[in-house]
């Protein structure tokens, strides 16, 4: 297979899935074009800023209404899969939200210059994914509902391109594993996400809710978490929920401060506990691969925690530093905790 043809497959899908149901696209209040986020991971808060496990991610997310139609989407499977799904009381559904998120996200051992497979560590993963989300929030009901579609590819070489360069500019060591990495190629893969958020308590200054969410593919798995923050709020409770991602934060509605509020300004925190019955990240999927971990090798129960500060600049422009770790995934000689850093800016419009 040549090295370009996984990407023909997923853009070629992503264009069939889009064009299927291009007429579904949203025709209530929401707006169609609501705002974007940037997304960035990575791993700096490792001794030395060594590069491994969760090394990066980066991704880009739109919202509104253009998140259900033209090409670069796929909503319509998306809505196809969970319009089906009782969800509540129609006529309690107050809001609707879309969003599209584009990103990518990799993952090395510890020793990233060795040529052949550290079996016993974590194998050298990507994915290069699209994800289409659907909030619903019940107002009357203080509960809203995340249904996700993701798509993607895992074992392309981007990811070894994309770290052998910024290794090269910073003169860092190369990256000598990356022909070892799972589904090494290119593989399609998939992931559906159905999540329910339900506010706990809340004032001017403080917010909390909780959540209880399903996956299934790539990562199958069951989580539970709690969010909180204080300060200066001016937008809903169902718009922040840190402890509802896997690895890089989901894609997120961009929601515009109340009119005529002073800038948030606030801090948070986020605990989840993660049940995982299987991850194509860390055993494969179809394909052979060099390296994978057995169910054996991999930890089931995972706990996590997110800490972090938001600040509003000028017209809904928004910034988020945080500090992210998790339990280990893998066990064996290379167990340890996960600890990554992350920004986040956000444009509501």
């Amino acid at each position: 297979m040549e090295r370009n043809n996984p990407y023909v497959f997923f853009i070629l899908c992503i264009y069939l899935l889009g064009e299927a149901h291009q007429n579904t696209a949203c025709a209530d209040s929401e707006k169609y074009n609501s705002g974007w986020q940037l997304n960035i991971d990575n791993n700096i808060f490792q001794r030395h800023i060594q590069d491994r496990d969760y090394t990066a991610g980066i991704a880009l997310s739109v919202s509104g209404s253009r998140a259900q139609s033209g090409w670069l989407n796929i909503d319509p499977v998306r809505a196809w899969i969970f319009d089906n799904i009782d969800l509540g009381n129609e006529a309690e559904t107050e809001i609707k939200k879309h969003s599209v998120q584009y990103g990518l996200i990799s993952f090395t051992p510890e020793d990233i210059t060795a040529t052949q497979p550290v079996l016993d560590d974590r194998p050298f993963a990507s994915l290069l994914f699209i994800s289409n989300t659907e909030l619903t929030v019940h107002v009357a009901e203080d509960r809203a509902y995340r249904s996700s579609l993701s798509l993607g590819l895992l074992g392309l070489k981007l990811a070894s391109e994309i770290q052998s360069g910024i290794h090269h500019i910073v003169g860092a060591n190369g990256t000598n594993g990356w022909d070892n990495q799972i589904s090494a190629g290119g593989e399609p893969t998939a992931m559906l996400t159905l999540s329910a958020q339900d506010k706990q308590s809340s004032t001017e200054n403080y917010q909390i809710s909780t959540h209880l969410e399903a996956n299934a593919g790539y990562s199958t798995d069951v989580n539970a978490g709690l969010n909180w923050r204080w300060g200066r709020l001016n937008t809903p409770w169902w718009s922040f929920n840190p402890s509802h991602h896997e690895y890089i934060t989901s894609a997120a509605t961009s929601i515009r401060g109340m009119a005529g509020s002073k800038p948030e300004f606030y801090i948070f925190a986020g605990v989840n506990i993660k049940y995982r019955f299987y991850s194509s990240l860390l055993q494969g999927q179809f394909r052979d691969s060099v390296h994978t971990l057995s169910h054996d090798e991999i930890e089931q129960t995972l706990v996590g925690g997110t800490v972090g500060v938001t600040r509003e600049f000028g017209d809904n422009l928004r910034v988020s530093l945080f500090v992210r770790g998790t339990t280990p995934e893998i066990k064996g000689p290379n167990s340890r905790d996960l600890w990554w850093a992350g920004l986040v800016i956000n444009r509501a419009w």
